[in-house]
């Protein structure tokens, strides 16, 4: 299949479960032919034992599944690894075959089914080890965030998670990750001193500002183009407690409320981190404003009193143990159908936040779903002490679609609105997005390519090639 593979044609695949863009050629196509035969699913078994799945064996079925539902994947065989060196076994062994290797921990990123693949699965890798003193975390490859805070929160200690903690922390590290505090302090890959990586000639190497810098540089952005991460290590950040919440604005009243906000967000200290979130169910329409505020409450009340000004039917911001920072937010965290779409703003001038209302305001006849704009700015845009492949830092606001897809056969009605709505705030977005939020079907290079910078893609190109000729981690949002 060729790599311009159109939106629509992915989407179609998708839809009808089917096989499509999951091994398609590209470059080292040619080479993981030749390559298959040197080796066999009968190595796996040997080496790995119990630990590797087929189709049909008890828990295949389990193990392939992942938290997006829309993607219902066929590997050729799935690997339970339990240590590093599982990984390494399976990634030496699966270049062998011939077959792409994809790796998953939740699965809530799947944008690509592991059709023909060797999965590995990491889910089993979940251990965290923080040292308080140094206030870090060694974080292994299968954790969620919620593993992560379990052992962080009683330390008074809090990792850079995003707005739910049920996600795979090292997808979302590794795609930039975009936190809750991020204006205070950046992204997620910001935030990582090292990594743990088996590259795809099966080795094990550790990578840091200092070692192996380029993967170093590559791999916090580029994700799993470049192999599988087995751990990594990132900062914590002192915070027991958080001044958090939502503050509520029915349908009448949002596009109001929506010009106050962003009117807010031009003077907001760097100290909060915000959301405007337009919110659509069958039953209700609602403009929620989610707020989450580094410091005292009291600091907190006098930051966000022009929104209370805005006259909320419901405000739920309070003193927020960190433990419990997913009431914020509330995100589902049953595995669902879902699509997703994102954009950046560079900035919001009137006219703009009138774009912004027309294309996702209540006036607008959108599916059931979440339609937010994010603040960034703030320390998102400022550049980490270690460079690193998330770029498109100059943006103020983000645009995040998220709508559940009912059934197979809407999701060419849903994905059509959702491009609808990018179309209509056209006027507003820069052409670029970052890597953690990455359309669920935005497979095509130019896709993939606008999470970038010009630059930044050039020199992720030559790595890839470098350290990946054949193109085995394909599995994804793919440099190619």
């Amino acid at each position: 299949m060729s790599e311009q593979v159109s939106r629509r044609t992915a989407l179609k695949a998708v839809g009808m479960g089917v096989a499509a863009l999951a091994v398609g050629a590209g470059p080292g196509a040619g080479v993981a032919t030749a390559a298959r035969g040197r080796l066999t699913a009968d190595d796996l078994r040997t080496a790995l034992g119990g630990k590797v799945l087929f189709p049909g064996d008890p828990d295949y079925d389990a193990e392939r599944a992942g938290f997006n539902t829309l993607f219902q994947q066929s590997p050729n065989a799935i690997v339970l690894a339990q240590t590093p060196q599982d990984v390494a076994t399976a990634v030496r062994i699966g270049g062998g075959t011939g077959w792409p290797i994809a790796v998953q921990a939740t699965g809530h990123g799947i944008c690509v089914p592991a059709d023909g693949a060797l999965l590995i699965n990491m889910r089993e890798m979940n251990g965290v080890a923080v040292d308080t003193a140094a206030r870090t975390a060694r974080i292994s490859g299968g954790a969620r965030w919620s593993d992560v805070l379990a052992v962080a929160a009683p330390a008074g200690l809090l990792p850079p998670v995003g707005s739910t903690s049920d996600v795979g922390a090292t997808g979302y590290a590794t795609g930039g990750g975009v936190p809750v505090l991020g204006r205070t302090y950046g992204f997620a890959s910001d935030r990582v001193r090292s990594i743990e990586l088996v590259t795809p000639d099966g080795r094990l190497r550790c990578l840091t500002p200092q070692r192996e810098s380029d993967l170093f540089w590559a791999v916090r952005g580029g994700g799993s183009n470049f192999g599988a991460v087995t751990s990594f290590e990132i900062d914590l950040l002192p915070a027991a407690t958080v001044y958090g919440g939502g503050l509520v604005f029915p349908a009448a009243a949002s596009a109001q409320a929506y010009r106050g906000y962003v009117e807010w967000t031009k003077t907001a200290s760097d100290r909060i981190t915000s959301v405007a979130s337009f919110i659509r169910t069958p039953t209700s329409q609602v403009l929620r404003i989610e707020v989450v505020y580094v410091g005292s409450a009291t600091d907190g009340a006098a930051e966000i009193a022009p929104l209370r000004a805005l006259n909320p039917v419901s405000d739920s911001v309070t003193d927020v143990p960190i433990a419990q920072l997913d009431t914020i937010f509330n995100v589902p965290t049953k595995p669902t159908a879902n699509l997703v779409e994102s954009g950046l703003i560079g900035t919001l001038d009137a006219a703009g936040v009138e774009v912004v209302l027309n294309a996702v305001g209540f006036g607008a006849a959108l599916p059931s779903g979440v339609a937010e704009i994010r603040h960034m700015g703030g320390a998102f845009s400022r550049p980490p002490a270690a460079p690193s492949a998330i770029g498109n830092r100059d943006a103020q606001y983000l645009v995040f679609l998220s709508n559940t897809v009912p059934q197979p056969d809407a999701a060419g009605s849903i994905e059509q609105a959702q491009q609808t709505i990018l179309t209509n705030l056209a006027p507003v977005l820069t052409g670029r997005t970052v890597p953690t939020f990455l359309g669920t079907v935005d497979t095509s290079v130019a896709a993939v390519r606008s999470a970038y910078t010009d630059s930044d893609w050039n020199r992720l190109l030559s790595l890839k090639h470098a350290y990946d000729p054949a193109n085995r981690f394909r599995i994804n949002h793919n440099i190619r």
